[in-house]
């Protein structure tokens, strides 16, 4: 008789088992219904008060599981504040809190954001490799959003003639490290070049007609010789040798 009864006790205890939910663990509770319906209150907030032509931004979530908090209840009066947009940070915190009948603070919740600014940046309009000038018509003005804590990071000035300190891909934004400054050289500079003889120095002035810095290979147009198109090896700033 006491077998039958352990027996029916444990078919009972595997029925319960079957048949009632099973709980839910922190985790699922922040991310499942209680976070949903926080989540389009908080949405609406973010719209009034977020320009999304200035910045963008991401919702990651509370910092702690919803099981317990108090804007669970469906008769709860659910506010946000503490959102402070302009600092350097990307990670910014927005507070959502109830109040009770009196209009006391009985709850809150830290809840995470991130958000970049929109920013103008320069854009390769086609790949340039390391060493290689950024020509006049290769990049274009571009508003991307980007972290406000990385706004000098980015170049903006004129990068014509900017010389690519690594392998710059189409479309992406140029940073300040990825560019130096212009060749020695540029085109249409006009420089003093000898003719690197052992014997006879004779000195000109020509017309660069490629851009370079010191030991570089440029071509020239020098008017004042016999034949006009030259290349040379330039020595110092403002001479050359010839070849």
């Amino acid at each position: 008789m006491p077998g039958i009864i352990r027996m029916v006790r444990k078919l009972i205890l595997i029925l319960l088992i079957t048949l009632l939910p099973c709980s839910a663990s922190p985790n699922q509770y922040a991310s499942g219904t209680f976070w949903t319906k926080l989540k389009v209150k908080l949405q609406k907030y973010l719209k009034q008060k977020i320009n999304s032509k200035k910045y963008k931004y991401e919702i990651i979530g509370p910092t702690r599981e919803l099981k317990n908090f108090f804007g669970n209840r469906p008769d709860a009066n659910i506010k946000f504040d503490r959102l402070v947009i302009d600092s350097p940070s990307p990670r910014k915190t927005v507070l959502a809190y109830v109040e009770d009948g009196s209009g006391k603070r009985i709850d809150s919740l830290v809840i995470q954001l991130n958000v970049w600014v929109y920013k103008p940046v320069y854009k390769l309009r086609r790949s340039v490799s390391r060493g290689q000038e950024i020509a006049a018509n290769n990049f274009y003005e571009t508003t991307v959003p980007i972290r406000q804590m990385d706004e000098r990071l980015y170049f903006h000035g004129n990068l014509h003639q900017k010389v690519a300190n690594v392998n710059i891909a189409a479309g992406t934004p140029v940073k300040v490290n990825m560019v130096r400054h212009q060749k020695l050289v540029q085109v249409g500079d006009i420089i003093k070049v000898n003719s690197g003889s052992k014997f006879i120095n004779l000195e000109f002035f020509c017309k660069a007609m490629s851009s370079g810095d010191i030991g570089e290979i440029i071509n020239l147009n020098c008017e004042e010789m016999n034949k006009k198109h030259h290349r040379a090896e330039l020595i110092a700033p403002g001479q050359a040798r010839l070849l």
